[in-house]
C-alpha cells in the first residue's frame, strides 16, 4: 500500500474526529481557532456516548445512526448557545469567556498559525512515516495488538460501547468488559482504510500530529493572546517534544491512550477560555454563561475519559491547578470584602467542598478497577533526581547526556518569567505592565504548578518504591504516561521562555554599542524570539528527525524492533493470504506473541488467542496453551469446544529475535500426528486440524 493510496482515508478521518465537535462548539457560541482546537475532545465524546447508547437499543455501529446522533447534538448546542447569548443581552453583557472576540484571528493570523500548524505537522509526520516504512505495516508491541484485535472485534460484532466492546478479546470469561473503545470505534467507523492496521496507522497522523498541533494553537491563543506569531511559537515548540507524540504512539503502541493526550491542549485551552474575564462581561457564575460553559467543558472532559481514563487523570493534572487558583482568588476576595454573613457562607462552602473532595477520593479508590490500576507494579529503580533531570531534558530521544537541552532550558526560563509576574500581580494587585504582558500573556503560577506536578510524578514513575509511588498507579506506574502530558504545559513555558530571552537581548542592546546590537535595537520582541525559535529547530531537526524515525522503526520493522518480532515480512503475506487459505469460518490457534494474534486483525480469521495477555483465559484456553501439541482426547474435546479449526506455528524463537510466549508449551511445537500443512513462509507454518 503506498502512501497516496492511504491519503483519503486520512483526510475522511480527519474530518470525523476534528469537524463534528468544532461544530457543535460553534453552535454553542465557541468560535475560530478555539473551537477548531476543542473540537477532537466533543467529538471523541459525541462518538463515544453515542456507542454507548447504540448498544443498549440493540443498533449496529455504522454512520447512519451515528450522523443522526451528530446532527441531534449540533442541534442542542445551537440551541444551548442561543439561549446563553440572549440571556446575556438581556444583562446588557459583552460577550465573554468561550465567546471572547480577542481569541480570534484575522487572516494574516490564521496565516501565521496556519503556517506554524503545516511546518509542524511535516516535523512531525515524516519521521513518523519514515519509520512505520508502509501505512499498512503491522504495529508490533503488546498494546498494538490488543487495540487492532479490538477495532476488529466491534467490526464483527457492531458494538463499539466502551461497556462491552472489548468482550470477544476475552472470550467466555466475562460477558462484559469496560474498557475505553472510543478509539476504536473511531478507527473502524473511519471510510476508506484497505485494512485494521491502515487506518489504525492513520490515527497516529490524526491524533497526534493534526488534533494535537490544533489543540496547542488554541491553547497557545488562550494563555499568550494578542500578536498571533506568540501562538505560532507554541505550536512549533509543541512539535519539539518527544514524551508526546512519538513515545506513546511507537513503541509503547498506545493508541488510546495517546488520542486522550492529543485532547488535552484543546481542552485546557477551553478551559482558560471560559475563565477568562473582562469588564463588562457577565461573571462566570451569570446563568447564561456558567451553562453552556459547563455543558461544553464537561463533554470535552468526557471526550479525554471516553478515551483514555488514565488521559482523564492527565488532564485533571493540568486543569485542577487552575481552577484552584481560580476558586482562592475569588474566596480570598469575598473574605477580604464581605460581612461575617458572607465570610461564614465562604466558610461552610470551603468545608463542604473539601469534604465532597475526601468522599469522592475515597470512592473512587473503593472501585475495584482503579484500585487494580493502582496495584500495578513495574520493575524501575531510577534515582528520583536523575529521573526529575532526564524528565526536563526530555530524554531518551534527546542528545546523548544533555537531551533536548536548547528547549528545557527556554522552560525553564520560561517558568521564571511566569513565576516573577504571579508574585508581582499579587505583591501589587494591579495587571502586567504591557511590556510584560507581552512575555507572560495569560499565563499564571498554576501552569507552573502543573509543569512541577507532571516532572515529580514522572520521576516517581520512575524511581525506587516508596508511598507516594502509589500516585502513580493511576498510569499503570509507567513514567512515559505520566510524562506524555507534559508537553502540554511544557510548550507554552517555552513560548514564554523564547519571549523573556529576546526582551533581554533587546534591553542589553540598548545599552550596549556595536554591530549585532544595533541590529537588535527596534526589533520587535516577538519578531526575535520567532528568530530564536526557529535557529532552534534548524539546529536540532538533524537530530530529532533520525531519531523519531528510528523510534518508529522500533515499533514497525521486523529487523528493528524492540522486545521482540512477532512477524516478519514473508510472514505477514501469509496472513494476507489466509483469506484465501482457509475458510470463513476459520478458527486459528497459536502463540499470540509470535504473530498467531494477528489472524483476527489482518487475515480476518478468528483468534483463540487474539491478544497477547493471559490472566483472563478459560479452562480450554490454558488447556490448549499448555498441551496442544499432545493432541490426546482431552486437548480434542477443548479443541470442539473452542472450534479450533488451524493452527499457527512459528519455530522462530528468543534467540532469533522472536517475541515467545515461553510459557507456552503446548504450542511451540506441532503435534506428531493430526494436522497437515496448509500454507508456509519464512520460520512459520499454517496448518489445518485434522485429528479430532
Amino acid at each position: 500500500m503506498s502512501w497516496w493510496e492511504l491519503l483519503p482515508g486520512l483526510l475522511t478521518m480527519t474530518v470525523a474526529v476534528v469537524v463534528p465537535g468544532a461544530l457543535v462548539l460553534r453552535a454553542a457560541g465557541v468560535r475560530g481557532i478555539l473551537a477548531l482546537g476543542g473540537g477532537a475532545a466533543v467529538s471523541v465524546a459525541l462518538y463515544g456516548t453515542t456507542a454507548i447508547v447504540l448498544d443498549r437499543l440493540g443498533v449496529a455501529w455504522s454512520w447512519p445512526p451515528v450522523l443522526v446522533a451528530l446532527t441531534a447534538a449540533v442541534g442542542l448546542a445551537a440551541l444551548l448557545g442561543g439561549w446563553g447569548r440572549r440571556t446575556r443581552r438581556v444583562r446588557g453583557s459583552a460577550p465573554d469567556g468561550l465567546a471572547d472576540p480577542d481569541l480570534r484571528l484575522d487572516r494574516r493570523g490564521a496565516a501565521w498559525v496556519g503556517g506554524a500548524v503545516a511546518v509542524s505537522a511535516l516535523l512531525l509526520a515524516l519521521p513518523i512515516a519514515r519509520g512505520m516504512v508502509a501505512p499498512d505495516a503491522l504495529m508490533q508491541h503488546w498494546d498494538g495488538v490488543y487495540h487492532v484485535s479490538g477495532v476488529q472485534a466491534i467490526l464483527d460484532t457492531g458494538n463499539a460501547s466502551s461497556l462491552g466492546a472489548m468482550a470477544p478479546l476475552y472470550g467466555a470469561v466475562s460477558p462484559t468488559v469496560y474498557y475505553p473503545a472510543a478509539w476504536h470505534g473511531i478507527v473502524a467507523l473511519a471510510p476508506g482504510f484497505a485494512s485494521v492496521a491502515a487506518a489504525a496507522n492513520a490515527s497516529t497522523f490524526v491524533f497526534g500530529v493534526v488534533v494535537w498541533l490544533l489543540g496547542m494553537a488554541a491553547l497557545g491563543r488562550t494563555l499568550l493572546g494578542g500578536d498571533p506569531r506568540r501562538t505560532a511559537l507554541v505550536v512549533v515548540l509543541g512539535a519539539g517534544f518527544s514524551a508526546f507524540p512519538v513515545v506513546i504512539l511507537s513503541t509503547l503502541a498506545q493508541w488510546p491512550f495517546g488520542a486522550g493526550i492529543a485532547l488535552i491542549p484543546g481542552v485546557l485551552a477551553l478551559m482558560v477560555a471560559a475563565l477568562r474575564g473582562h469588564p463588562g462581561v457577565a461573571p462566570i457564575t451569570a446563568p447564561g454563561r456558567l451553562v453552556p460553559t459547563g455543558v461544553v467543558l464537561l463533554t470535552a472532559l468526557a471526550g479525554v475519559a471516553l478515551a483514555h481514563a488514565s488521559a482523564l487523570f492527565s488532564a485533571l493534572l493540568l486543569l485542577v491547578p487552575g481552577v484552584v487558583a481560580l476558586l482562592a482568588r475569588g474566596l480570598a476576595r469575598r473574605w477580604r470584602t464581605g460581612e461575617p454573613a458572607r465570610r461564614r457562607r465562604v466558610a461552610v462552602g470551603t468545608s463542604v467542598a473539601a469534604v465532597a473532595l475526601v468522599v469522592g477520593g475515597a470512592v473512587l479508590l473503593a472501585n475495584p478497577v482503579v484500585r487494580n490500576v493502582l496495584a500495578y507494579e513495574r520493575d524501575v529503580d531510577t534515582p528520583f533526581h536523575l529521573a526529575v533531570l532526564h524528565t526536563v531534558l526530555g530524554q531518551p530521544l534527546g542528545w546523548p547526556t544533555v537531551g533536548n537541552l536548547p528547549v528545557a532550558l527556554l522552560t525553564i526560563v520560561g517558568i521564571v518569567a511566569v513565576v516573577r509576574a504571579s508574585l508581582r500581580r499579587a505583591r501589587t494587585g494591579a495587571p502586567d505592565a504591557p511590556r510584560d504582558a507581552a512575555v507572560v500573556g495569560q499565563a499564571s503560577i498554576w501552569i507552573v504548578v502543573a509543569y512541577v506536578l507532571v516532572v515529580a510524578l514522572t520521576a516517581l514513575a520512575s524511581g525506587p518504591p516508596n508511598v507516594l509511588r502509589l500516585l502513580t498507579g493511576l498510569w499503570y506506574t509507567q513514567a512515559a504516561r505520566v510524562g506524555a502530558v507534559l508537553p502540554v504545559v511544557a510548550a507554552p513555558l517555552a513560548a514564554v521562555g523564547a519571549l523573556a530571552c529576546a526582551r533581554f537581548m533587546g534591553t542589553r542592546a540598548t545599552r550596549t554599542d556595536g554591530p549585532v546590537a544595533r541590529r537588535l535595537r527596534g526589533v520587535p520582541v516577538v519578531a526575535a524570539a520567532s528568530g530564536l525559535v526557529v535557529a532552534l529547530v534548524v539546529v536540532t531537526v538533524g537530530w530529532f528527525v533520525p531519531a523519531r524515525t528510528g523510534r518508529f522503526e522500533q515499533a514497525y520493522v521486523p529487523e528493528k524492533i524492540v522486545w521482540g518480532t512477532m512477524v516478519r515480512a514473508e510472514e505477514v503475506e501469509l496472513l494476507r493470504r489466509m483469506p484465501q487459505t482457509t475458510p470463513a469460518d476459520a478458527v486459528v490457534l497459536g502463540d499470540p506473541r509470535n504473530g498467531a494474534a494477528f489472524t483476527y486483525s489482518v487475515a480476518h480469521r478468528r483468534a483463540v488467542f487474539p491478544q497477547l495477555a493471559v490472566q483472563n483465559l478459560s479452562a480450554d484456553q490454558r488447556l490448549l496453551r499448555e498441551r496442544f501439541a499432545d493432541l490426546d482426547a482431552e486437548v480434542c474435546a477443548a479443541v470442539e469446544r473452542l472450534g479450533v479449526t488451524h493452527f499457527y506455528l512459528d519455530t522462530a524463537g528468543v534467540a532469533d529475535g522472536a517475541k515467545v510466549d515461553v510459557d507456552a508449551v503446548g504450542l511451540l511445537r506441532a503435534p506428531a500426528s493430526g494436522v497437515e500443512v496448509v500454507d508456509t513462509a519464512g520460520t512459520t507454518t499454517l496448518y489445518r486440524v485434522t485429528g479430532c
